[in-house]
């Protein structure tokens, strides 16, 4: 089985970033070019299952420049697909399968990695309003299934409800008929301390420099790690 995971998708994910922000061709067309290019490693193994992993395939996380839903994950499943359809001359039976959550959960999220790596100054309340045009990540993957539904398979699970992390990748090999008994969790890295948040929230706000901030934020998140 072959695997694209994000550190190969580097230069994709940050094309399809930018196509959130800004809907101009050539900026849909380097998407393409740089997902073109991941793939290139695996021409000739078309008859081997490959599991292409990506949250900023979706585009964008909202919240970060001007950005408030993912509005463009429709297209650029499209082109995810025909690129796809071009690697494998027609013949991949493909399937995205997206993970969604509930919409206080999934603004709790939100809000954490944002907070973490910009300067908002907005207390988690107050972001929720900004984030409600967001929420509706179930719509997000109906628009996706009316783009490409007559050429591939679209589901979703919704991992506010489930307890075992690993289900998403076990449901995803299972596709592929390959075997995830043996999987082994590692660490959640994205894991919110309990008042952090909250302490950012006095750093954004503080008339310290963005540098001292992201400085301070770091320092704080080392210190957690070590204690």
């Amino acid at each position: 089985m072959n695997f694209l995971v994000p550190r190969d998708l580097k230069e994709a994910g940050f094309a399809a970033r930018r196509y959130s922000i800004l809907q101009e061709d050539r900026v849909l067309a380097r998407f393409r070019k740089r997902f073109r290019q991941a793939l290139a490693p695996f021409e000739g193994q078309t008859d081997t299952p490959l599991l292409v992993s990506s949250e900023e395939f979706a585009g964008l996380i909202p919240g970060r420049n001007n950005v408030w839903s993912y509005s463009q994950t429709h297209v650029l499943a499209d082109a995810v697909l025909d690129e796809i359809d071009r690697f494998a001359n027609g013949n991949a039976r493909t399937t995205f399968l997206f993970t969604t959550r509930n919409r206080a959960d999934w603004i709790r999220s939100v809000y954490w990695q944002n907070i973490r790596s910009n300067r908002i100054r907005e207390d988690l309340s107050e972001y929720a309003d900004l984030l409600q045009q967001g929420t509706d990540l179930e719509g997000v993957v109906s628009r996706v299934k009316n783009a490409v539904s007559s050429r591939a398979d679209v589901l979703s699970l919704n991992v506010s409800e489930l307890n075992d992390r690993l289900f998403p990748v076990a449901k995803a090999l299972s596709m592929l008929n390959v075997r995830s008994d043996d999987l082994t969790p590692v660490s959640n890295l994205n894991v919110q301390p309990v008042g952090v948040a909250e302490y950012f929230l006095e750093l954004n706000r503080s008339p310290m420099t963005d540098e001292e901030v992201m400085a301070a934020k770091r320092a704080h998140l080392d210190s957690l790690r070590t204690s």
